[in-house]
């Protein structure tokens, strides 16, 4: 191997070391800390709610493309008490980015979801719960967000969903003397009968977990190949 290629493999292994350096294999963000002091909401997950529910995080909440492959939701607040399951039902979550932010999210539930709205998750979250636990929902379709492209917009179609024991109250961030408009980085819509109604600056705190976008793969691959290539040189 001649200098210029050996100086050629030392640069090149030292920007895919810089690469792996940047991309952790599994990264997680909760939004909406602290939460309410000793407050809870049940919409969409934790009563006998069914119908629509959409929850939308403002872009500058997150720090670049990311794949996220699941969802988290607390219960750090307020305890249900002793013997409490989840409800059962079908909860069917959809991810998409919209134009709409948390003080623009409009009472029409199909003028919030973006061109791109992907089904994530469908299913039965049923299951034993124990005050503090936490409700992780494993995505079955990951999904692909750009921030810069917009806001992270969640629609949850809840159908059948039947209350096992009490209530339980998921951690929340915006309540501002029960007016519910507290923050700045989320707003959610939901359904009582008829009616959708829209409350800005407040939501659910929500955990993303995420993986880097497959384009920073595709380009670390990229340079691996040839710094193999150069190595057999």
């Amino acid at each position: 191997m001649n200098k210029a290629t050996s100086s050629c493999v030392r640069t090149i292994s030292a920007l895919c070391a810089l690469c792996f350096a940047s991309l952790p294999v599994s990264a997680g963000l909760v939004v909406g800390l602290p939460p309410d002091t000793g407050n809870g909401n049940v919409y969409p997950f934790g009563g006998a709610y069914s119908g629509d529910y959409q929850q939308v995080y403002t872009s500058s909440l997150f720090s670049g493309p990311m794949v996220i492959t699941n969802l988290a939701f607390y219960n750090t607040q307020i305890n249900p008490g002793p013997g409490t399951d989840m409800n059962s039902g079908t909860w069917t979550i959809s991810l998409s980015t919209t134009a709409a932010d948390w003080d623009t999210l409009s009472t029409t539930p199909s003028a919030n979801i973006g061109s791109n709205n992907t089904e994530v998750f469908s299913g039965n979250l049923y299951q034993p719960w124990t005050f503090p636990d936490t409700l992780v929902i494993d995505l079955t379709t990951p999904f692909d967000y750009i921030p810069a492209d917009g806001n992270l917009l969640m629609d949850v179609e809840v159908t059948g969903a039947s209350l096992h024991g009490t209530n339980i109250l998921f951690d929340t961030n915006g309540l501002n003397s029960g007016l519910l408009n507290g923050d700045t980085i989320m707003g959610r819509l939901y359904n009582l009968g008829a009616t959708d109604f829209v409350d800005h600056g407040y939501g659910l705190v929500t955990g993303f977990n995420t993986v880097p976008e497959p384009a920073s793969f595709a380009l670390l691959g990229a340079g691996l190949v040839a710094l193999g290539l150069l190595r057999r040189r």
